[in-house]
């Protein structure tokens, strides 16, 4: 691995991107986690825009990372993955995308705190449907719905001492 190392967390909503995100952050030393939906686009904005929103700052974050472990959470496509990776290119940093894909029934119950909205109850199936959970840039494909968040670092962080 080089000096700096970005980790995308990828997967459909209610994958459990944030919550493995920031216990990542929590355990790596000198780690940053962004979560990609704190964009800043209206909530009511079409989802291209959101999206665009999203990947110009998770794109500007990777290239101007100062520390040792950039960690971010969102669903990607092919072309936000490309974007991430010429970023990291760029900050000669290395990029490993984990993809945490539980099955879509356990996606659509309310794990957590979050309570999904009747829209995010359709993207979701949207997202399964558009293979999300399954993306062939991923490094990593995790199903985590039947372990604790603990476990799931636990695994990433097992898979990350192979790359060492």
């Amino acid at each position: 691995m080089s000096g700096s190392t970005v980790i995308a967390l990828n997967g459909p909503l209610n994958a459990g991107k944030s919550h493995v995100g920031h216990a990542l952050m929590k355990t790596l030393p000198d780690a940053h986690f962004i979560e990609g939906d704190d964009h800043g686009a209206p909530a009511d904005s079409p989802l291209e825009v959101r999206i665009g929103a999203a990947m110009t700052r998770l794109e500007t974050h990777v290239l101007g990372m100062r520390c040792r472990w950039l960690i971010i959470a969102f669903p990607l496509r092919d072309e936000d993955m490309a974007r991430l990776r010429r970023a990291a290119e760029w900050r000669s940093a290395d990029l490993y995308c984990v993809t945490l894909a539980p099955p879509l029934a356990v996606t659509r119950t309310n794990r957590g705190e979050r309570e999904l909205t009747r829209r995010e109850q359709q993207r979701l199936v949207q997202m399964y449907e558009e293979g999300f959970d399954r993306r062939e840039f991923s490094d990593l494909i995790l199903d985590n719905s039947h372990e604790s968040v603990t476990g799931t670092v636990d695994r990433i962080l097992a898979w990350l001492k192979t790359r060492e």
